[in-house]
């Protein structure tokens, strides 16, 4: 088991992520705090600068060896591992053990008593996660569909990898690698806005099932961290809970957090208000039971 006492924050993208990272990291100055210290972020700078001072930093963080030979050789990296398990690949034991091998000497070199890693690769791991870590709070974030299709569509990179990406970046899981999926037969003909609602209901419903598997895991809504009237307490609400460990007491306030920017992805592709209704009624198709699920109005104004 991995000693160190652990908070983790994963979801599907697009929810924040990095801002908790560092959010984490100004509550608990001694803990280290990283967000995805296994995956390259550098592309999404647009100047060679910046993207030379993140490989630096990513490098100083995780390692020369896990970032280049450890990636190569698939021996570094966890969103693989997630998606095995989604695949039905890799039983729960494998991937336990899995995620110790790569995460279990790593998070005892890192300074401080306690270790943040926000990361989307868990999604797949919150089960396996309760079988790896001896004190540790798991966070899902999950958000509107609506608006996590919207966003996805314009960052590029879901089902839209292309050239040396589409070669070399991770591949999404889809509908003909799981067994009994009803999208199987009509995965050849789905546009990549079909693909991304089907990717938003599919790893997210496996991902909500297995928190039920994980008593240190708890889900929390994006709406109501990041927009909700109240979102104050509900980030209070998090934050005690993410850091009910031992060492975790957080040093200073959040004061002030939510209002700082978070990334946004910019794009031509229009909020819900401007899908057409073929795309609305596709959305409700493939989206519509987890978004009831989920408590989200379908009905309601949005966008």
């Amino acid at each position: 088991m991995i000693d160190k006492p652990t908070i983790l924050v994963t979801s599907l993208g697009r929810t924040g992520t990095q801002f908790f990272s560092q959010l984490f990291a100004h509550l608990l100055p001694a803990a280290t705090a990283l967000h995805e210290p296994d995956v390259w972020n550098v592309m999404q700078y647009p100047h060679m600068g910046e993207r030379l001072r993140q490989i630096r930093r990513q490098l100083a963080e995780s390692g020369l060896w896990n970032m280049t030979v450890g990636k190569a050789s698939g021996h570094w990296g966890l969103a693989q591992v997630a998606d095995a398990r989604l695949r039905g690949h890799l039983a729960y034991a494998s991937a336990a053990q899995e995620l110790r091998r790569q995460r279990a000497r790593f998070i005892a070199t890192r300074p401080g008593p306690v270790y943040v890693e926000a990361n989307v690769a868990f999604y797949g791991l919150i089960d396996v996660a309760a079988s790896a870590f001896a004190h540790h709070r798991l966070i899902y974030l999950v958000r509107d569909g609506r608006d996590w299709v919207r966003s996805h569509m314009n960052w590029g990179e879901l089902y839209g990898n292309r050239g040396w990406r589409g070669r070399w970046a991770r591949q999404w899981p889809t509908a003909p690698e799981l067994p009994g999926d009803p999208y199987v037969d009509q995965w050849a003909r789905m546009t990549r806005f079909e693909r991304v609602c089907w990717a938003w209901s599919r790893l997210n419903a496996y991902a909500l099932q297995t928190v039920t598997a994980n008593p240190h895991a708890r889900v929390f809504h994006f709406e109501q961290i990041f927009r909700a009237a109240d979102r104050d307490e509900h980030l209070a609400d998090l934050v005690a809970f993410a850091t009910d460990l031992p060492g975790a007491r957080p040093a200073t306030s959040f004061a002030g957090w939510l209002e700082r920017p978070i990334h946004a992805s910019a794009g031509s592709f229009p909020a819900w208000s401007g899908w057409t209704a073929p795309r609305q009624a596709r959305f409700r198709q493939i989206c519509g039971p987890l978004m009831a699920q989920l408590g989200y109005d379908m009905e309601a104004r949005h966008g």
